[in-house]
């Protein structure tokens, strides 16, 4: 299980077993699950403008809820979360946890803390799918899960952090990116810190930047896997596709539109990746 801020295309997830639990949205009174029934474009780009927006987690009794279904096919949920320096969702799930082990006998459930978000937990979630697929108990999908979040980090461009401030969350990167005008920050979060990479002129350079820290990061002689991350801008994607494949040769490469949710806190514009080495 894994929420719906981990990006995980639908189709993926459900090959592989993974349910997903969308989060919440709150502006002006209403509540959005993220989900693109509920969020369809049009209103994306209204609540993109929004001047205050709510990202507050569901209650625990909606994880209890979510347990409970996931129980009548499996004795065991592992649960993988966005990270918990930025939202109080762990805190609530695991409240949700204790409820449903309470009332389901034999149940087990492992709320894990993926320490970052978007794809980079959507590959934390994959990782801990994928052992499970192979037979691993609980403890081997928490293992692999572990294994990497100690090796993935994600990089993004925006062209401001203006609408990601709105969450209260990041203050330290807007006031750095809102230092100089018309600039696109480059952003890196990985072990749970985010952090200021570069301010740069323009969507080319920004991107270029983009290509340059993950040929940076990128272990020599182990797979690599990569997803590139978006809000629409499919021009630009397929050219920096194109030149991850060249340079890069990955094993495994997805493009991955971000969910409703992210795209209406980061704001338009987004471009970044999410990637890690190893098998």
């Amino acid at each position: 299980m894994t929420d719906s801020v981990a990006c995980l295309p639908p189709d993926m997830a459900a090959q592989n077993g993974i349910h997903v639990v969308p989060v919440r949205l709150t502006v002006d009174g209403r509540t959005f699950r993220d989900m693109a029934d509920e969020l369809p474009q049009s209103l994306i780009r209204s609540l993109q403008e929004a001047q205050q927006i709510d990202t507050t987690p569901w209650p625990p009794e909606f994880y209890f809820r979510a347990y409970e279904a996931a129980s009548r096919t499996a004795n065991a949920i592992v649960h993988i979360v966005a990270f918990s320096q930025f939202t109080s969702t762990i805190s609530q799930a695991r409240a949700g946890a204790t409820m449903a082990q309470e009332a389901i006998p034999g149940l087990r459930i492992e709320v894990f803390d993926s320490a970052t978000t978007t794809m980079a937990q959507g590959f934390i979630a994959l990782a801990a799918a994928r052992a499970a697929a192979k037979g691993n108990n609980v403890d081997g999908v928490l293992a692999e899960a572990d294994r990497v979040r100690s090796a993935v980090a994600s990089v993004f461009t925006l062209d401001s952090l203006h609408y990601l401030a709105r969450t209260g969350r990041v203050t330290r990167l807007a006031s750095w990116a809102g230092s100089l005008l018309h600039v696109m920050p480059v952003v890196g979060l990985a072990h749970g810190k985010e952090r200021p990479i570069a301010l740069t002129r323009s969507r080319p350079q920004a991107t270029k930047r983009l290509l340059e820290l993950v040929l940076a990061a990128s272990a020599p002689g182990e797979p690599l896997h990569i997803a590139i991350m978006e809000s629409g801008q499919p021009e630009q994607v397929e050219e920096f596709k194109h030149s991850i494949q060249e340079r890069l040769h990955p094993a495994e490469l997805l493009v991955v539109t971000v969910s409703p949710v992210t795209q209406v806190v980061v704001g338009p514009g987004l471009l970044g990746v999410a990637f890690y080495s190893g098998d």
